[in-house]
């Protein structure tokens, strides 16, 4: 196989380079949280969007799917980097999370990076709940933090509004 000229994440997103690659092993020599934020700079563009998604989503217990891209979830989910193992360009991966009525916006998060709006979906009765799903798909610090941060804020009540 020729690898396609890219040289940048941007460019490694909108190309047709096979998914057989991963961002982390193209852009080996680069911080995973620099690739993060690239992605994040973009993700209002690509979630949700089947034109460029990788495989369609289905969470068990919620009526719509998906439209998922790999660079997206697995370099911030050790669950679907695993899934991204077993699942081929194009295909259906089904899930059962803790809590899928928490799942979309903790999907958006992991998109665009906007920590602000995923803690405004939270509230004292899903907290736990988004919580679970975050241990769940085994996100990072930064995810764990924002939970962290809500539960100090609103369920201790330390918020200082």
């Amino acid at each position: 196989m020729t690898t396609p000229a890219v040289t940048t994440p941007d460019q490694f997103i909108s190309s047709d380079i096979s998914y057989s690659t991963t961002l982390l092993e193209y852009f080996d020599d680069m911080p995973q949280s620099y690739l993060i934020s690239r992605l994040h700079e973009q993700g209002r563009d690509f979630f949700n969007k089947i034109e460029s998604a990788y495989a369609e989503l289905v969470v068990k217990g919620l009526p719509t799917p998906f439209w998922i891209h790999r660079e997206y979830l697995e370099l911030q989910s050790t669950f679907f980097k695993d899934q991204f193992q077993k699942v081929k360009q194009g295909s259906k991966l089904i899930v059962t999370v803790p809590s899928p009525d928490d799942f979309e916006p903790l999907l958006e998060y992991l998109y665009t990076g906007d920590g602000d709006k995923w803690y405004d979906s939270m509230n004292e009765d899903n907290w736990y709940d988004v919580y679970t799903n975050v241990e769940f798909l085994g996100l990072g610090i930064e995810a764990r933090a924002i939970c962290m941060a809500f539960y100090q804020n609103v369920i201790l009540g330390d918020d200082l509004d």
